[in-house]
């Protein structure tokens, strides 16, 4: 077998080898991958949260230790790959900075011409 394909091999008793599990989508409703769980935190917290508060929200809801490094590149992909609004700011005279998710209101649609003329 050539290093560049990519099969699994079949044991004597049917078992599947050398094929990890795809890993799950990394989507904002999974809180089984960093950015789900970065989002659902900062989603429903009702105030700012600096990167150390985000890690302790995401531990003591999700029971995982997500680094402020990681929660940090989470933060940048939510704004950059999913173009959601992230806002930061300095907290007090600090340096360090805080966050919060921006929720926008759904848009109201207008009505449709062709029937309002009808």
């Amino acid at each position: 077998m050539d290093n560049h394909e990519h099969q699994a091999l079949i044991t004597t008793t049917g078992a599947s080898v050398g094929r990890t599990p795809r890993p799950r989508r990394a989507t904002l409703d999974n809180p089984a991958c960093q950015l789900g769980r970065t989002y659902l935190a900062l989603s429903e917290s009702r105030s700012w949260l600096m990167l150390h508060e985000l890690a302790a929200e995401i531990r003591k809801r999700f029971d995982r230790l997500d680094s402020e490094a990681a929660i940090s590149a989470r933060l940048r992909d939510l704004r950059r790959q999913h173009g959601l609004i992230v806002e930061s700011r300095r907290r007090g005279d600090s340096a360090a900075h805080e966050y919060r998710l921006i929720r926008l209101a759904p848009v109201k649609r207008q009505p449709d011409m062709l029937g309002v003329l009808q």
